[in-house]
Order: structure tokens, then sequence, then C-alpha cells
């Protein structure tokens, strides 16, 4: 089998993970016997799990092999929420999808730091200010697909949590939304190629004091779909 056959190959394989002959959670067969099965080489077989990969339908694991993953399931976040309301909002967005979901800090995430000169110039304040930073996972069926960096001067933080999570009367949020590739621990923490697109978002919560907190998020953008409902909060 020639090389031109690379295109029925991945088509095979992209089906049989789809219909289920190849269950989610379980490896594909080993290289050599698809080699045996296609009647193809090696580097057929090698290109086709790198675009499977990509498309998220498999993800390496050691000592197992290609793991199938099954089909994408997709939500849908708004774009501006309280963050004592997000936690709730991403739970819910799960369950309309037919799937569960979590978004959780990260064991050992929250610590003291100094605000960089990027930063401290989203919050307003002097580079080196001490803030407070925090990192949170969004899941999807166990899965990562949101990655959070949060951050909020220390003077507001250690005010305590009515001083942090503002009223939604009293917030406003600006946001800005790119397309970039991922990083490499990006890629390794979210199950995705290397290189693949985030969606990278900076969301700046204001409040009438002035910038309140800043929030880094890298999004898995064929897992999360944002839905604009306005900029206020």
């Amino acid at each position: 089998m020639p090389v031109v056959r690379f295109p029925e190959v991945l088509t095979d394989l992209r089906t049989k993970i789809l219909d289920g002959t190849y269950p989610a959670g379980e490896p594909l067969p080993h290289t050599d016997a698809m080699k045996e099965t296609y009647g193809v080489g090696a580097h057929v077989i090698t290109r086709a799990m790198r675009e499977l990969k990509a498309e998220g339908l498999i993800w390496r694991v050691a000592n197992r092999g290609m793991i199938v993953q099954g089909p994408a399931v997709v939500i849908e976040m708004p774009m501006a929420i309280t963050r004592m309301h997000e936690v709730q909002e991403w739970a819910l967005a799960c369950r309309r999808a037919g799937t569960t979901g979590h978004l959780t800090p990260v064991s050992g995430g929250f610590r003291h730091d100094t605000a960089t000169t990027d930063v401290a110039q989203e919050l307003g304040l002097d580079e080196g200010t001490p803030i407070a930073t925090w990192e949170s996972h969004g899941t999807i069926a166990q899965q990562v697909v949101c990655i959070d960096h949060t951050y909020v001067s220390r003077e507001r933080k250690d005010a305590g949590p009515a001083a942090f999570d503002v009223p939604a009367h009293a917030a406003l949020v600006d946001l800005r939304m790119s397309v970039r590739p991922a990083t490499t621990d990006e890629a390794r923490t979210m199950k995705i190629s290397r290189g693949s697109p985030v969606l990278d978002v900076i969301r700046i919560t204001r409040d009438d004091t002035g910038p309140v907190q800043m929030q880094h998020r890298a999004l898995n953008p064929q897992r999360v779909r944002l839905v604009g409902r306005g900029l206020a909060l």
C-alpha cells in the first residue's frame, strides 16, 4: 500500500474511534499490528497518529501506547462572569453538554509573589508590589481544557473575601482575546499537540476603585466555546 493511501488509513482509524470500535480509554493496536492490517510502512501509521493526536482523539500514555480519548464534548461559558459564580457556571455548562467537569484550584498552586511588569501594568500597581496568585484548571470529563492564572494585590486579598469578590452591580470586565500556539507545558497539561492553537484570554475585573483582579486563561478552543453576554458582570 503506497503512501498515497495515508488518507484512507487516517479516515478508517478516525471512524473506528468515533463509532466506538476502539473504545475511549483503551489503547489503539500496536504499530506493528496496524502496519500489517493496512499494509503500510511505519511512517504512514506515525503520521496518522500525529493527526489523530492533533484532533484530540488520542493521547500517548507511558507504557500503554496511544489511548483513545473519544469524541470531544464542547461546553459554552459566558465571557463575563463574577469569580464567585464561575465555579458553579462551569459545572452547569458541563451538565448542559451531558458530561461532568469542574473548575478547581491546583493543589499547591496558591502563592505569595510580587507583581511582574505586565501584571503590575494591568492592575495599576508598582512593579514588585506584593500580590497573591494561584492556578486553577477547568476540566471536562477529567481532562484539563482550561488553565487559569489569577493575580490580585496582596493588600486587597488580605482584606477578605468581601473586598475581593466585588458585587456584580459594582464591577465591569475588560477582555482581550487572541489565538496563539500552546506552550510545551500547556500542551502536556491539556493533552494536545505542542503548537496546537489555544485561545489566550486576559480578563481584568474593575470596580469603582480601579482594577481588582487579573485572570490569564488558556483554553482549548475545540472543547470550550465562549459566549458573549455583554461586559457588565
